[in-house]
């Protein structure tokens, strides 16, 4: 029997180790994109500064990252033709938790300390300074930044007492709730409800000129969100081994606070983008406008 030849194909992400690498880590251990014709690599750029300028270099067609990273991005120019095909998983700030130091009582007393963003131009790095904004500090000077990188999923920083404070997504807050090195504040929804956050991106030259590689692309993935929502225990199963190995206890404190809130559709919240957008503007993240409804290409999703 003759082997049908697969297409190598990259997705960028942003950063790694999160709730928003399950879906892709189900796929292709399910063999999802192969089904779809498709060999699939992951490359880490870290921060979504980071991997939108890739993007709008053409270095890489399609990515995961956050609204913050992408908006701007397009707004500065440097991704100007980037265009969102769907929602990830973590569509809101429902899942994107304020954490600090155990010590810390109140969010003034982060006053003078350093708090831990994967870059100062991350999703974390725009909403951390709407957050201590909120909280009645001065983001430019009462804090100090400490950018991570690839070191931005650990929790030396806070385990070592260097950070007081980061923005994290399970299964790393699980970990360090069993650890004792931080306790959580908040989601961010609590300070914007309404908030479009998790994107998966593309250039629009992509979009107009590989239409069907993309519909296969978003089929494989959304396969792959249903697979762990409907599977938790081969999603545990999957996680437990190899390279990904997780602590079953961190997973079996994580799995509620996330599976049951997941985006599992890949649709967009317009008006959750919007407010992305006047939130940017309001912390002088964007200096511009951006029109929502002209950045959202929703073509390559399963049933359009």
């Amino acid at each position: 029997m003759t082997q049908r030849s697969l297409t190598p194909f990259t997705w960028g992400h942003a950063n790694q180790g999160g709730q928003h690498d399950w879906p892709f880590l189900t796929a292709l251990d399910q063999g999802f994109f192969a089904d779809e014709g498709i060999a699939l690599t992951v490359k880490v750029i870290p921060g979504g500064d980071a991997l939108a300028k890739a993007m709008g270099r053409g270095e890489i067609h399609i990515g995961r990252m956050g609204t913050p990273p992408f908006l701007q991005a397009v707004g500065n120019g440097s991704f100007p033709d980037g265009r969102i095909v769907a929602s990830s998983v973590i569509g809101n700030l429902d899942h994107f938790l304020l954490v600090v130091r155990p010590e810390i009582a109140d969010l003034t007393q982060l006053r003078g300390r350093t708090v831990g963003v994967l870059s100062r131009g991350s999703c974390d790095g725009h909403l951390m300074r709407m957050l201590l904004a909120r909280a009645g500090l001065d983001p430019d000077r009462d804090v100090q930044y400490h950018e991570m990188w690839s070191q931005y999923e650990t929790l030396n920083g806070m385990a070592s007492g260097e950070l007081a404070a980061q923005l994290m997504v399970e299964p790393l807050v699980a970990q360090g709730e069993a650890a004792g090195v931080l306790r959580v504040v908040e989601p961010g929804s609590v300070a914007e409800p309404h908030f479009q956050w998790g994107l998966l991106v593309a250039r629009a030259q992509f979009v107009q000129e590989q239409p069907d590689l993309l519909r296969r692309l978003l089929r494989a993935y959304l396969r792959g969100v249903q697979h762990c929502v409907e599977n938790p225990a081969a999603l545990r199963a999957l996680l437990l081994r190899g390279e990904h190995a997780q602590d079953a206890a961190v997973l079996d404190r994580a799995f509620p606070r996330t599976l049951p809130i997941w985006n599992r559709s890949g649709e967009i919240d317009l008006p959750g983008l919007k407010r992305a957008i006047e939130v940017m503007l309001e912390i002088g993240s964007l200096k511009a406008p951006l029109d929502a409804q002209a950045l959202v290409d929703l073509r390559g999703l399963p049933g359009r």
